[in-house]
């Protein structure tokens, strides 16, 4: 069970990659402070979140009674996936607004209320948790598997051991302070896109399919 928990993970990775990606690529190259350890623990914060979020899901499902179906009921993922949408493009915005606009002064923004909710590891954190909204099929199968697969505490380590399996998929992440020390262009480069992500997250896939759809 465990080896095919690993295995899920490993074959369906890319979906986390595609979720995750735009959100972290941009942020992580354009922290203000991009040592390795700093990095990491950004990191670890967002993929931790996100599990939490994974475990949230998979409980309210459960106590709902939504996992007697085989499939993932479409309308209720898009709407998840608005909300997603929503609080991560917010995070990232108020990152870029807090922190690193305008982004060619070296101490940021100096409204002290955006640099506390925008400061990069509570943008990690709420945007981790934000991701984690987004319930793609390899997610629900992983769901449908951890519940109905045994007792709960078999259940949980199918999940947490199909989690692991996604993270090989994330270790480039870990270089990116050596790359971003090599270009520093890279930085500045990256605050414009995140803050463009951010619009475009929160209009464009956020506000406006959640009233107008």
């Amino acid at each position: 069970m465990i080896l095919e928990a690993i295995l899920l993970g490993l074959s369906t990775g890319t979906y986390c990659t595609m979720y995750c990606a735009p959100v972290l690529i941009p942020f992580l190259f354009g922290c203000e402070k991009c040592g390795h350890k700093r990095n990491a623990g950004l990191v670890a914060t967002f993929l931790g979140s996100r599990l939490t979020m994974y475990f949230i899901l998979g409980a309210a499902f459960a106590g709902l009674g939504l996992l007697v179906n085989e499939y993932m009921n479409p309308v209720l993922a898009r709407h998840l996936s608005v909300y997603a949408y929503i609080f991560c493009g917010l995070s990232l915005l108020f990152n870029s607004l807090g922190l690193k606009f305008p982004w060619g002064c070296k101490d940021g923004c100096h409204s002290p209320k955006l640099r506390r909710i925008g400061n990069d590891w509570i943008t990690a954190l709420v945007t981790g948790l934000a991701v984690g909204l987004h319930v793609c099929p390899p997610l629900w199968t992983a769901i449908l598997r951890s519940v109905f697969g045994g007792n709960g505490i078999s259940g949980f380590f199918y999940f947490v051991f199909f989690y692991l399996g996604t993270l090989p998929f994330f270790i480039p992440l870990l270089g990116i302070p050596f790359v971003a020390k090599k270009l520093p262009v890279i930085k500045r480069v990256s605050r414009v896109t995140q803050f463009c992500v951010s619009l475009y997250f929160l209009i464009f896939l956020g506000l406006l399919p959640f009233f107008f759809s």
